[in-house]
């Protein structure tokens, strides 16, 4: 593996020799690796191959993450950050002044630079942390809100779209491939119990009576880069999503990732729980920053947006273990089965405070 990543590596512009390459992170969908090369002083860069069978278009979703980044770089220097590249994602550009590689089988292949201070967790820590989280939601959006939303591809075309996913499940319990139908009944059953929550807010986005703006579509904690020296969010990480949406789409699955201590893959079900004081703290987070853009209409809606995500990753999660697991890597038998469960008890926690 390791020649293929230095083959992969010698097309980018980068100083020095190669030291180290491995496997990196804990994402879902692209493969990433970190590399560190010495040129003079070891500098780490972080290369990602990126998942044809999630993103179709890869070299749409670079044109998106190139716009995105040189923005958000742009905004940043603005406001007298000399460095950038330290403190928000920056693409390192392949030798023939592309954002990315296509290597000879036509995957495709990119390169940010690492950012030193930061780190990651699965997990939010405390009400701290997770206002930090909130704040780095907002301030992203912030960020963005005056980059206009038709610059960008709609990379996922029904993504975030609750009744997409709705009959996405519908069709797997009618088909069955897998034969695992019989096990996951009462999950099924659960889902059924609350479509009505599947067009609540798409309904509000497609008539126009809350704003289009560029937003994340996929903010968990683990995409949340906190400064491991002050503790302070320093960026938002994995840009593939981020395309025009509605602002409740990242704040429901920022909640929804950050309000449960147990985690997205909690062992134990019984110790899935919707902590209160986690989600207030991330709520005064988020709007610390993002009230300086959003309407009153938006953040009324900003509870109502944290059940309707939690369902619908629930029925993805339930539609993909039925179909195969085609989607989320599974890593054991009933990995995904699992996962719904987590999140539909989530969500029953969720209905009871909010």
């Amino acid at each position: 593996m390791l020649s293929v990543i230095s083959s992969i590596l010698s097309q980018f512009d980068l100083p020095g020799t190669l030291l180290s390459a491995g496997r990196f992170g804990s994402g879902l969908i692209n493969e990433t690796f970190l590399c560190e090369f010495d040129g003079g002083v070891v500098r780490k860069y972080i290369l990602q191959h990126i998942n044809k069978s999630v993103f179709t278009r890869p070299d749409l979703v670079m044109e998106n993450v190139a716009t995105v980044t040189e923005h958000l770089q742009a905004r940043l220097r603005r406001e007298g950050v000399a460095d950038p590249a330290s403190v928000t994602p920056a693409l390192v550009r392949a030798r023939d002044g592309r954002s990315h590689h296509v290597d000879g089988a036509g995957e495709c292949w990119r390169m940010f630079h690492f950012i030193e201070t930061g780190e990651v967790f699965d997990i939010v820590r405390d009400a701290g942390h997770a206002h930090e989280v909130g704040r780095g939601l907002g301030r992203f959006q912030a960020l963005v809100t005056d980059l206009p939303p038709g610059r960008l591809h709609d990379t996922l075309p029904g993504f975030h779209h609750t009744p997409v996913y709705l009959r996405g499940l519908d069709e797997a319990v009618r088909k069955d491939l897998q034969g695992r139908l019989a096990e996951a009944r009462a999950e099924v059953e659960f889902a059924q119990g609350r479509r009505r929550l599947a067009p609540l807010l798409t309904d509000l986005m497609e008539s126009g009576r809350i704003p289009i703006r560029v937003v994340h579509n996929d903010p968990k904690v683990n995409n949340v880069l906190i400064d491991r020296r002050t503790g302070k969010a320093l960026c938002m990480l994995d840009l593939d999503t981020v395309k025009p949406g509605i602002v409740h789409f990242d704040f429901g699955d920022c909640v929804r990732s950050a309000a449960n201590p147990a985690g997205e893959d909690a062992a134990d079900l019984d110790s899935v729980a919707f902590d209160r004081f986690r989600y207030e703290a991330l709520r005064q987070g988020y709007l610390s920053e993002a009230s300086s853009f959003l309407v009153q209409q938006e953040i009324d809606l900003l509870p109502l947006s944290v059940q309707v995500i939690t369902f619908e990753l629930g029925i993805r999660f339930l539609a993909d273990h039925l179909s195969g697991d085609a989607y989320f890597r599974a890593r054991f038998p009933g990995h995904n089965l699992h996962r719904a469960r987590v999140q539909f008890r989530l969500l029953e926690r969720m209905e009871a405070m909010i």
